[in-house]
């Protein structure tokens, strides 16, 4: 069987790892120029964050059996220090938020995960699929070449668009995304504390999460440094999406250097990074989008919920179903 897999985050990468090690032939199409999709790294200037997923939580779901036991482990970091909340003013030490949950990251970057996954596999990098035709046989054609079947892993509306325009129609109720504005900073300051996260825990505060990068995994900032992801809420990014990257920083730093201190006010290093579908607020389900006969499938986080492992469980799934068809 030659399966064509759209989208190269963890769902496209883990449904085509799973076909080709059951010996199908696969192509992967990304339209960037890396895989990974939302789980992104960025290194510049001697600092390393993750400007999407800032963590695997695999919460025992079929990724914690691939992170430990099938891909190399010499730079998996188990996050030792917890996640506590904050109320934008204050840091709530002794509140410390899902301290039970085991969460993971590389030396490297999260996004190391997916390298990983997709060593062997085709990978056509920055080629974005426009649309795709359905033969008379059955099968289909993609970027001129034919397929037995296809994946579908970009977010859902990205999804819909390409099956409009292919002549393919699916429902997709209630799958609805928000978008996020990442922010990295490097500091020439170092900070010392016992937690690798803050959250505002009833996301109404503007600054959702503050990934400590260089208390979170040792190497992400030159000694004496401070590397931080503060990435920002729901109605924060909706408003400021195209704003100019000068004032989102300048509010952002407002925040966190009312948290953390003066000494956090001014960077050595920022870069805003926008993500336009990075989470689904509401989700469809798989099996309401795939019937079980389908050689057309759809998966990704819109179909499950906004984490890494799910986004994982959905292309495992979408892989699973067609093998059970070949």
């Amino acid at each position: 069987m030659r399966v064509g897999v759209v989208g190269a985050g963890l769902a496209g990468i883990g449904a085509a790892r799973i076909l080709s090690q059951a010996g199908h032939e696969v192509r992967v199409f990304e339209s960037q120029s890396e895989v990974g999709g939302r789980i992104q790294t960025v290194s510049h200037s001697g600092y390393l964050f993750d400007a999407g997923a800032t963590s695997i939580a695999p919460m025992g779901q079929s990724l914690e059996s691939v992170l430990l036991h099938e891909l190399p482990t010499e730079e998996l970091i188990r996050i030792e220090a917890p996640v506590v909340a904050h109320d934008g003013v204050r840091v709530f030490n002794g509140n410390v938020t899902a301290s039970h949950i085991v969460r993971y990251t590389y030396q490297r970057g999260t996004q190391h995960a997916v390298t990983l996954m997709a060593t062997g596999l085709d990978v056509r990098l920055n080629h974005k699929v426009e649309c795709f035709d359905e033969t008379s046989s059955g099968a289909y054609t993609l970027d001129g070449d034919e397929f037995d079947a296809l994946v579908l892993t970009a977010p859902v509306p990205e999804v819909e668009r390409l099956l409009a325009r292919s002549r393919e129609g699916r429902r997709f109720t209630n799958a609805r995304f928000r978008s996020c504005l990442s922010v990295l900073l490097g500091f020439d300051s170092p900070f010392e504390a016992r937690y690798h996260a803050l959250v505002g825990p009833d996301q109404a505060h503007p600054l959702s999460w503050l990934s400590i990068e260089s208390i979170k995994c040792p190497g992400r900032a030159p000694v004496g440094h401070t590397a931080m992801v503060a990435q920002m809420g729901a109605e924060y990014s909706r408003r400021r999406f195209d704003a100019d990257d000068n004032l989102v920083l300048a509010e952002t730093l407002s925040d966190v250097s009312r948290l953390l201190g003066k000494e956090f006010a001014q960077p050595r290093f920022s870069q805003v990074v926008r993500f336009k579908y990075s989470h689904p607020e509401t989700t469809t389900s798989f099996e309401a989008v795939n019937s079980p006969m389908s050689r057309l499938v759809v998966a990704g986080d819109g179909l499950i919920g906004g984490r890494t492992e799910l986004a994982y469980e959905t292309g495992r799934r979408a892989a699973r179903l067609l093998l059970e068809n070949a």
